[in-house]
C-alpha cells in the first residue's frame, strides 16, 4: 500500500482520525510525499502506528472539541422546529422547577400604578400581535420605567419579522445597544429575547414558546463574550405569566447540555408584575457586575473555549476532507466537497464529487437535524424515484448515510442559483423573465402530470443549467392523492411562480393585486390566470 488516503480509508481508524488525517495530509503535503516512501515497507499494524503518530495530539483533540461544540450548538439553531427544540432540551438537557420566588426578590412597591394602570389581562385566544403583544410589552416597558433603570431599553418587534427569523416580541436590552437591538432582524447577543402567545394553555403553543426562548437564549450566551452567564426569559399570553433561567453547560466537552429553569405559570396580578420587576433589577445587577469586571461563579467559565464557534472554519475543514457516505448496498464512497451551497431547516447541501466514479459537479444533501416525523430526504428520495423519467428533474446518484448515521443523498443536476445569475446579469428584462417563468411552468406541468406537487417553488429553489431554469429541493414534493385538496396544491405551485416574479422584478413578493397592478404584458396575463383559478 503506497497511498495515504487508501490506507486512511481501508485500515483501522475511527471517524474521527480519518477527517484528522485527511486534513493533516491536506496541510502538509511533504509530509504526505515522505509518508508514501515508507508505507510500502510497513504492514497494516505499522501504517496504522505510523499514521496515528502524526496527528499532534493537541490539534487533534481541539478539532475534535469543536466538532461536538458545533453540533451541539446545531441542536438549538434557528432552522430547527422550535417545538422540537425544546423537546431536544426536555431528552437531554437538565430540566428543572424554577422556585423564582426564593431566587429572585420581587419589588411590590416598585410596580402599583404599573399593575393600577394594566389591571385587566387580555382575554385568551384572541389577536396575539394586535392585542397581547402590546398589551406586555407596555407592561414590560412601565416597569423597567417604575424601578428606574433608564440604562435598559425595551423593544418589540415591530411586525418586522421574517419568515424563519429568531425575532422576540419584547426584548430587554442595554441602552447603548439600541440601534444592533432595533435593526431588523435585531442583535440578539446584545439582549434577553421574551415571547408572547395567545394562550397558553394551548399546550403546543406553550412548547413551541419555549423553544424560541431557547433559540433566543442561544444567542445570546454564544455571544464572544456573553453580557452575562445566566439568560433570564419569559413566555407570556398576558394573563398567564411563566419565567425561565437558561445557561449553557460547557465545563465537560462530553456531557453539553442547556440546564433549563422554568417556573409555575402566575397569573397576571401585583405580585407577578413584582416578579417582573425583580428579574429585571436582577439582569441589571448582572450587566452591572460583568461590566465592571466583576466575576461570579459560572457553570460555563470554560476558559479553553470561545463560545462563538465558526460555521465558516468548520464547513472549511469538510471542503478540505471531504465526507464518507456509506450506500445502501454496504459499500462506501468517499465524496470530496467542492463548496457549501446552503442550509435550510433540515439539510446541507453542498456542490461535490466523486473522483473514484469519474463525478464532477453533483450534489450532496445531508441530513443534519429532523424537523418531521419524516425525514425530508427520504421524501425526495421517494419523489425522485417517483419522477426519474423526467429530463427536468435531478437524477439520484447515489443515496444512503454518513458514517455518523445521517442520510445522504447525492444528485446531478448541479447549476447556477438564480438569485446570483440574477446578480450576475443585472435587471433582467420582461422577456427574459417570461422565458425563466416558462421553463419553470413546463417542468410544473409534468411533475403534476406525474402525479406530484412541488411544493416549494421559490427563488432559492431555482438553477440555471445549459441556458435554461429548472426546479430543485424536491424535499416537499408529495403525491398529490395525499393533499385533501389536490387542486390548490397545484395552485400553489404556480403561486410560487408568481412570487418569483415579484422579486425578479420588484425586488420583493407581492400580493397577486400587488402584481396585477404593476405588471403588463404576458407577464400580467400569466399572473391572471393563477389569481382566478
Amino acid at each position: 500500500m503506497s497511498n495515504v488516503y487508501e490506507a486512511i480509508k481501508s485500515l483501522n481508524f475511527t471517524i474521527e482520525e480519518r477527517t484528522a488525517l485527511r486534513t493533516f495530509f491536506i496541510n502538509n503535503p511533504e509530509k504526505k510525499a515522505e509518508t508514501e516512501l515508507i508505507l510500502p515497507t510497513c504492514n497494516d499494524e505499522e501504517v496504522v502506528a505510523l499514521l496515528k503518530g502524526l496527528l499532534k495530539p493537541e490539534q487533534y483533540i481541539k478539532e475534535i472539541k469543536d466538532l461536538k461544540y458545533h453540533i451541539f450548538y446545531l441542536e438549538l439553531a434557528n432552522t430547527r422546529n422550535s417545538a422540537s427544540v425544546y423537546r431536544h432540551v426536555r431528552e437531554r438537557g437538565d430540566v428543572q422547577l424554577w422556585k423564582i420566588e426564593e431566587d429572585i426578590t420581587p419589588l411590590e412597591e416598585a410596580v402599583n400604578d404599573v399593575f393600577n394602570q394594566y389591571r385587566n389581562a387580555p382575554a385568551q385566544g384572541l389577536s396575539e400581535i394586535n392585542i397581547n403583544q402590546p398589551f406586555c410589552k407596555n407592561v414590560v416597558s412601565e416597569i423597567v420605567n417604575q424601578v428606574e433603570r433608564n440604562d435598559l431599553l425595551v423593544v418589540g418587534d415591530n411586525g418586522g419579522r421574517r419568515e424563519d427569523e429568531v425575532f422576540p416580541d419584547i426584548i430587554i436590552g442595554p441602552v447603548g445597544f439600541y440601534a444592533k437591538l432595533t435593526k431588523n432582524p435585531p442583535d440578539l447577543s446584545k439582549g434577553l429575547g421574551w415571547e408572547v402567545k395567545n394562550n397558553l394553555n394551548d399546550k403546543s403553543k406553550a412548547s413551541e414558546g419555549k423553544g424560541q426562548l431557547i433559540k433566543y437564549a442561544r444567542a445570546y450566551l454564544s455571544a464572544d463574550p456573553p453580557l452575562t452567564s445566566i439568560f433570564y426569559g419569559c413566555l407570556t399570553d398576558g394573563k398567564l405569566w411563566q419565567f425561565v433561567k437558561i445557561q449553557l453547560m460547557l465545563d465537560d466537552v462530553n456531557d453539553l447540555k442547556v440546564k433549563f429553569e422554568e417556573s409555575l405559570n402566575y397569573e397576571w396580578s401585583k405580585r407577578t408584575a413584582s416578579l417582573i420587576a425583580g428579574l429585571i433589577n436582577r439582569y441589571h445587577n448582572d450587566l452591572s457586575m460583568r461590566a465592571s469586571g466583576e466575576k461570579k461563579e459560572s457553570p460555563n467559565n470554560d476558559e479553553t473555549f470561545k463560545s462563538s464557534i465558526s460555521s465558516e472554519n468548520l464547513l472549511a475543514s469538510f471542503i478540505e476532507e471531504g465526507i464518507d457516505i456509506r450506500l445502501s448496498s454496504g459499500n462506501c464512497i468517499h465524496v470530496q466537497i467542492t463548496s457549501h451551497l446552503g442550509t435550510g431547516r433540515e439539510c446541507t447541501v453542498f456542490l461535490a464529487q466523486v473522483r473514484d466514479c469519474g463525478i464532477k459537479d453533483a450534489v450532496l444533501k445531508i441530513e443534519v437535524y429532523k424537523n418531521t416525523k419524516i425525514s425530508q430526504i427520504y421524501r425526495e428520495i421517494s419523489a425522485l424515484h417517483s419522477l426519474g423519467d423526467l429530463p427536468c428533474v435531478p437524477k439520484i446518484l447515489f443515496e444512503g448515510h454518513t458514517m455518523g448515521g445521517s442520510p445522504a443523498l447525492l444528485t446531478d443536476f448541479a447549476g447556477q442559483p438564480l438569485e446570483s445569475w440574477i446578480s450576475d446579469n443585472g435587471n433582467i428584462d420582461d422577456h427574459t423573465i417570461f422565458q425563466l417563468i416558462l421553463d419553470l411552468l413546463s417542468c410544473l406541468e409534468k411533475i403534476h402530470a406525474y402525479g406530484y406537487t412541488h411544493g416549494d417553488v421559490a427563488i432559492r429553489n431555482v438553477i440555471q443549467r445549459n441556458g435554461h431554469f429548472y426546479l430543485i429541493d424536491f424535499g416537499l414534493a408529495t403525491p398529490l392523492f395525499l393533499h385533501s385538496d389536490p387542486c390548490q396544491a397545484i395552485i400553489q405551485d404556480y403561486g410560487g411562480l408568481c412570487q418569483i416574479i415579484g422579486i425578479i422584478k420588484f425586488g420583493e413578493k407581492m400580493s397577486f393585486s400587488e402584481l396585477m397592478g404593476k405588471l403588463k404584458g404576458e407577464l400580467r396575463l400569466f399572473v391572471a390566470f393563477i389569481e382566478d383559478a
